[in-house]
């Protein structure tokens, strides 16, 4: 049974927090100190191949930028996880014919880099887009995540290419920051800000260029094993994406079913059977959808509880503390207190 892509769904690889400590250790912060902070068990660092919950990476990211006070540590840290740190799926890349064939793996097998985004290439001209939408609204660590995803994808097509690149363009979805200069030192040129979506652009002559590395034998190995790991993980399809999608459009004003299917061109019965052969309903969608919201408001926001209840739909408090007790096992005033 597949199942939606949630703040609990454990699909982060380790190496990327890994990555995220390292940094935060060289930056003068301890990282006993930002696991405390965090609430986040060292064990579950233990395994080199294990997955973290969204949330817990977000916990640790969130932690990280108020420590670290490193404004721009998004951007220092895009730059760090190179090839290798994508694990399987940076192999692949680096062993394909060309950057062409780098991206059309990647984009088939993104999904086992446990990303909170979708990812689509878009042709411009000359030009070819990789478009970043975010699979669920991650509020104040929107700018955090769209950096380090950016500069991680430049930082690699750079290397794969192997010289620096000229006629890219950048575009992030969140407004110019106080340290906007920064970005120009990372990505040649100064990106757009307050953009629909994160996206990065490339001329199409550098797709053709043959990688130094290519190995067909190891991308066949690496697709072999991709395929596996997506089958392991259990990832969503492309309309419960969509389905998700929508309801976080509309926080608080959640359409119906009927609604729903309306605006995802497509009936009330087939959306609902489309869910139902997926082992759940539009009803369980919507509860996860709200009960993500809920822990994300209640960890990183000091929203007052009837706030947060009117956020999610709920016309009074009292619902909305019974939907959470159901969902958690605890009172949101005991969740935001502590574990």
């Amino acid at each position: 049974m597949k199942q939606p892509l949630t703040f609990s769904a454990e699909l982060v690889p380790v190496a990327y927090a890994e990555a995220l400590l390292s940094l935060v250790e060289e930056l003068g912060v301890a990282r006993a100190a930002l696991l405390a902070n965090a609430r986040v068990k060292p064990e579950i660092l233990g395994n080199p191949n294990g997955r973290l919950s969204f949330l817990d990476f977000n916990q640790l990211a969130s932690v990280a930028l108020q420590l670290c006070r490193e404004p721009a540590l998004g951007l220092v840290l895009g730059q760090r996880l190179n090839v290798s740190t994508h694990g399987i799926l940076g192999y692949a890349v680096l062993s394909s014919a060309n950057l062409g064939y780098a991206l059309q793996f990647a984009m088939k097998y993104y999904r086992v880099l446990g990303l909170a985004y979708e990812l689509e290439l878009v042709e411009q001209g000359d030009c070819l887009q990789l478009r970043a939408t975010e699979s669920f609204p991650m509020g104040s660590l929107g700018r955090f995540a769209g950096e380090g995803l950016l500069a991680s994808f430049f930082s690699i097509a750079r290397f794969l290419v192997g010289e620096e690149l000229r006629g890219q363009q950048v575009g992030f979805a969140h407004p110019a920051p106080t340290y906007a200069a920064r970005y120009a030192t990372v990505f040649g040129m100064t990106p757009q800000f307050e953009q629909p979506c994160h996206w990065l652009s490339l001329p199409k002559a550098y797709l053709q260029r043959p990688m130094a590395l290519a190995n067909p034998a190891t991308v066949q190995m690496c697709e072999q094993q991709c395929e596996a790991l997506l089958a392991s993980l259990d990832v969503q399809d492309a309309l419960l994406t969509r389905v998700r999608r929508l309801l976080l459009a509309r926080p608080g004003d959640f359409p119906d079913l009927d609604s729903a299917a309306r605006t995802l061109h497509t009936s009330g019965r087939s959306l609902r059977r489309h869910l139902s052969a997926m082992g759940t309903s539009y009803q369980q969608v919507l509860d996860e959808v709200r009960k993500g919201l809920a822990l994300q408001y209640l960890s990183t926001t000091h929203l007052p509880l009837f706030e947060i209840a009117s956020l999610l739909g709920f016309s009074d408090p009292s619902n909305f503390r019974r939907a959470f007790r159901k969902w958690t096992g605890r009172l949101p005033s005991d969740y935001r207190a502590g574990p």
